[in-house]
């Protein structure tokens, strides 16, 4: 499992260096995360740590994701790459690999809000040890971890502070299977630099000279 994950994040660095070169409109982000949220029933809730409610709905789930960002038609839609770690539901080390796109939906001045889509990667080392676990087929072994495919969305809010940086929050469903969880980001612009820029000549929010400006 652990080389299956190495050898796909080594491809995606290498498609997302590539992509940087062309000079497009790219960004770097960092995500921070504190807290899963469980409203499915899942059947093995019981194993769940680090409850905050005894329904073991909301649990502490400090996570870390780097995020990439391509964009492929003006400054509204793109391509993404995300790599995430955290610590699961059962307090076990797991990460996701997430390659989707994302669409811009709303822009107002120097806020936004859009939408991201795309598949999934889930890896977590294996709950099979822990005591108490009810087999889940829909997870495949490798070593002592396991993984599944499945589908990541996420619902973005950038503020953007100046022509290179940008604080986010976000509310992600899929991470881990069945789970939303919650964000706070720092994105840094690669490039500013606008591929098809769309003509516009009075948009509340516009590129000047290829750059930011409101």
């Amino acid at each position: 499992m652990k080389n299956v994950v190495l050898k796909i994040l080594v491809a995606c660095i290498i498609v997302m260096m590539s992509s940087t070169l062309l000079m497009s409109q790219s960004t770097l982000q960092l995500k921070l995360s504190g807290l899963g949220v469980h409203p499915f029933k899942e059947k093995n809730s019981h194993l769940f740590e680090n409850r905050i409610d005894a329904n073991g709905i909301f649990i502490a789930e400090p996570g870390l994701i780097l995020s990439f960002e391509n964009f492929l038609r003006s400054d509204t839609f793109a391509w993404r790459g995300m790599f995430g770690f955290f610590s699961d539901a059962a307090s076990k080390p797991s990460i996701f690999l997430h390659l989707g796109v994302k669409q811009r939906i709303i822009q107002i001045w120097r806020n936004s809000l859009s939408i991201c889509v795309g598949g999934n990667l889930y890896g977590r080392d294996s709950w099979s040890t822990i005591p108490g676990y009810i087999t889940d087929n829909s997870w495949s072994a490798n070593g002592d971890w396991e993984y599944k495919l499945g589908i990541m969305a996420e619902l973005e809010y950038a503020l953007f502070l100046n022509d290179n940086n940008d604080i986010t929050l976000s509310v992600i469903y899929g991470h881990q299977p069945n789970t939303f969880t919650f964000t706070v980001g720092y994105k840094y612009w690669l490039s500013s630099i606008i591929k098809n820029p769309k003509k516009c000549g009075s948009c509340p929010f516009q590129k000047t000279s290829k750059h930011w400006k409101p």
